[in-house]
């Protein structure tokens, strides 16, 4: 299967909100796919940690010329994935459309997850003690559908395919605002924002002196990998130092008993 990616049209989004009601509403049919909740207590139990798509309006400008814009907090899906680099028990996998995916039944709610992850997006739910995460829809994907936030979405504000068809979009998108308004569009995510994330498997076109507004970090990064990395070559560096000490230390004792059995032996002469 090809990298399949999802991109948000900031300019194209007219705020109503039925990405989020979709979201919401496949997490919950997905329970009942799976057998693991019936349809009625699915539909009626309240459970944040499946509304992995949450959209924020904030007003930003000054009036008369302020604006609202539609902030989405989501999973990115990560080309290096950092959530999935620190999991201690592997229950985070990216799959063939590349959508990275939290299996719950390996994961043992340590949220070393969310600690790693610079967009602050796993959700640890105390009821079962699990973190979860928008899952790409793989399911749907993997199957010729399209994510369930996208297919609701009535002005292709949101939508998704292959890579290369969805940055081409992008990007066309993005030159023709850029021409209509004099100002300038991008794409965040298409191309790599650091050595940390990589590129992102969400995008978003925008206006480039609207990224803070957004919330769109141009360089996301976390400190707790940054240091485990630290640490994992420190005690690399220290296990070598020890060995070679102790190799050392092993051949100094040698060469002393070595003298010595010959001085005993000059004695006893």
């Amino acid at each position: 299967m090809k990298e399949q990616i999802k991109c948000y049209d900031t300019q194209a989004c007219i705020r109503c909100f039925a990405c989020m009601i979709n979201c919401s509403v496949e997490n919950r049919l997905r329970l009942q796919r799976e057998g693991i909740m019936g349809m009625e207590k699915s539909v009626q139990s309240q459970m944040p940690h499946l509304d992995y798509l949450k959209p924020f309006r904030r007003e930003i400008g000054v009036y008369p010329n302020s604006k609202q814009v539609t902030v989405f907090h989501h999973c990115n899906h990560c080309e290096n994935a950092p959530c999935q680099a620190i999991c201690p028990t592997g229950a985070i996998s990216t799959r063939d459309g590349f959508e990275v995916v939290i299996n719950a039944d390996a994961c043992i709610g340590c949220q070393s997850c969310g600690d790693a992850c610079p967009f602050d997006v796993p959700t640890y739910s105390k009821e079962n003690g699990k973190a979860y995460k928008c899952t790409g829809c793989y399911d749907r994907v993997e199957n010729g559908f399209k994510q369930s936030c996208v297919e609701g979405c009535p002005t292709t504000a949101m939508f998704s395919g292959s890579a290369d068809e969805v940055i081409a979009e992008a990007q066309k998108r993005a030159a023709l605002y850029s021409e209509k308004t004099g100002k300038k569009y991008i794409v965040y995510g298409a191309n790599k924002l650091n050595d940390y994330v990589g590129k992102l498997r969400w995008i978003t076109i925008v206006e480039e002196n609207e990224l803070e507004a957004y919330k769109l970090d141009i360089n996301p990064t976390r400190t707790v990998m940054q240091w485990r990395d630290t640490a994992k070559i420190a005690g690399a560096a220290l296990t070598v130092a020890v060995a070679i000490g102790t190799t050392a230390h092993f051949i100094y004792w040698l060469d002393k008993r070595k003298k010595k059995i010959a001085q005993e032996g000059k004695t006893h002469e």
